[in-house]
């Protein structure tokens, strides 16, 4: 029985006014930074406080799940065109593809707090899966689809090794494009050949989390997915879809709404818990894990969702 954190964090109140100070001009870097920091240590602070299984950076620095790989990946560049990031109220630069991407890796870490790599092999990093990262993208270089999406695979191979390095124990690749309209077979084939591309030499646990996807029909493609973790959004797949899972693998069950201000009462992600596993048999593994990142919510809601996932997690581990 585990749980933890998926995606990005909502910043504090003291954050957001903050960053809009700086981008007036009425506070200078430094004032931001500590903000930023203070934010931080209070994220981290909690997920500790609350016994997560691994305790994941906030996010803070990252505008969206994309930006970061436009400014650490040279080939990409960050194009005008805002676009909604699904059907959120939030939107991202959709980066066009200029050139072959080649990651610098100095740029990338500076998008991580320090204080993640003191957490040892219960540190916790989240990164856009490949297909995903090229279907964001506005490709102006590639002569194919395929050649785009497995160039980015292997880059994001060189991404993940080095974050491994730092000795994080689980990296969350996020997957939210490939299942959130009935894709083609084509394009599922191909995500799972870049997935796997990418994941082919890590170590440490790896996680693919599908928000916003349902995933009913696609069971045994998930599957072949080489993660050890598949996370669901149980608000966009209904229970009664999921089939021939394979029990060896852990699930990471989506069951707090990141997209719904009404906190869940831990009784009711116990009962629902239960209700995945009497469903799926046997699973070895399970994870409280919200649905997708809870930065569409105020950070006051977030953290509410955040302690009903460590409570019923004690009430199932101690069989309330």
């Amino acid at each position: 029985m585990e749980n933890y954190l998926v995606g990005l964090q909502p910043r504090t109140e003291e954050l957001i006014r903050g960053t809009r100070d700086w981008d007036r001009k009425r506070i200078g870097d430094e004032e931001l930074e500590e903000l930023r920091n203070a934010a931080a240590s209070r994220d981290f602070s909690l997920q500790l406080k609350l016994e997560y299984t691994y305790i994941s950076d906030p996010m803070f620095y990252w505008q969206d799940l994309i930006r970061p790989f436009v400014d650490s990946l040279e080939g990409l560049d960050s194009g005008p065109q805002l676009t909604r990031w699904f059907d959120n109220n939030t939107f991202y630069r959709k980066p066009k593809i200029n050139a072959y991407p080649n990651i610098l890796q100095r740029k990338l870490l500076k998008y991580y707090f320090e204080r993640l790599w003191d957490l040892g092999s219960r540190a916790k990093v989240i990164l856009p899966a490949p297909y995903g990262l090229y279907t964001a993208s506005d490709d102006r270089y590639f002569p194919d689809k395929r050649s785009g999406v497995l160039s980015f695979a292997q880059e994001m191979e060189r991404v993940a090794l080095l974050l491994e390095e730092k000795g994080v124990g689980q990296i969350e690749f996020v997957e939210p494009f490939l299942f959130f309209k009935h894709p083609d077979q084509a394009d599922v084939e191909l995500a799972i050949d870049a997935f796997n591309l990418t994941t082919q030499r890590l170590k440490c646990e790896v996680m693919l989390h599908f928000p916003f996807g349902n995933l009913a029909g696609h069971f045994r493609e998930v599957l072949d997915f080489s993660a050890s973790v598949i996370g669901i959004d149980f608000f966009s797949t209904s229970l009664s879809d999921v089939t021939d899972f394979d029990t060896k693998k852990g699930i990471g069950i989506g069951c707090l709404d990141g997209r719904n201000s009404l906190v869940e009462e831990s009784s009711w992600v116990v009962s629902f818990a239960r209700s995945v596993v009497e469903k799926l048999g046997d699973i070895e593994r399970i994870a409280i894990i919200p649905n997708c990142d809870l930065e569409f919510l105020p950070r006051v809601i977030a953290e509410e969702k955040m302690k009903t996932m460590a409570e019923a997690r004690r009430r199932l581990e101690s069989n309330e």
